[in-house]
């Protein structure tokens, strides 16, 4: 993968269907230890399918387990 003289990559297509990047989508980037990732940021609302409880419940889900 190459850089631009704009400091762009090109993510390829086949990761970009797979994780729903379209033109526009905001990513965030992480780096640590020599290390760069970009993440497909999840919205709360969207993991409220994954927990058998509201919104509200997955909020104070997280909290809990952030004050740990």
């Amino acid at each position: 993968m190459k850089v631009s003289s704009k400091g762009q990559i090109i993510i390829p297509h086949k990761i970009r269907r797979k994780y729903s990047i379209l033109p526009g989508k905001e990513l965030q980037i992480e780096e640590e230890e020599g290390v760069i990732r970009l993440l497909v940021p999840t919205k709360l609302a969207d993991l409220c399918g994954t927990w058998d409880m509201d919104l509200n419940g997955v909020r104070r889900a997280i909290e809990d387990l952030r004050e740990r």
